[in-house]
């Protein structure tokens, strides 16, 4: 797999394989995927053949299926520029090789809770985070994967 000098993969066609797959259930995806990509942004390269800028993408649970697209970029250099942005500003996204932990951003989401949950109680960040993200594989799969 390819890096940008700051650590941030790229997604290119020999690559492809390596990176999460589009269109599989986040919850049906490995423990191993999960614990690889989750809340890593990479760039993808492979989307500047189809719109002429290149991708930031990150597996997050934004979107259910697939890597969410962060931004796009007219240049290489600018989308490994923001991605690195990202990560030095977010508290949830990390490097490849930094370790995973079972974190997602579910405050956006608190006021649709009633729907989400078919009840009028308002949950906490917690217990929405804990009923909505129960298939994150826990923070000790990441030592048992490294071990």
């Amino acid at each position: 797999m390819n890096f940008t000098n700051c650590r941030i993969p790229i997604k290119q066609r020999d690559t492809e394989h390596l990176f999460p797959c589009a269109d599989v259930l986040n919850e049906n995806r490995t423990h191993h995927e999960i614990i690889e990509w989750w809340n890593v942004p990479y760039i993808d390269e492979l989307v500047y053949e189809e719109s002429g800028l290149i991708g930031v993408y990150v597996l997050d649970g934004a979107t259910w299926d697939c890597p969410r697209k962060i931004s796009e970029h007219d240049s290489f250099e600018e989308a490994v520029s923001a991605a690195n942005f990202y990560i030095k500003h977010s508290p949830l996204l990390r490097r490849y090789h930094e370790t995973y932990q079972p974190t997602a951003k579910v405050d956006h989401l608190l006021d649709m809770s009633s729907l989400i949950r078919g009840k009028m109680g308002r949950p906490t960040e917690q217990e929405l985070f804990d009923y909505m993200f129960h298939w994150l594989p826990p923070a000790e799969a990441e030592l048992e994967r490294t071990a």
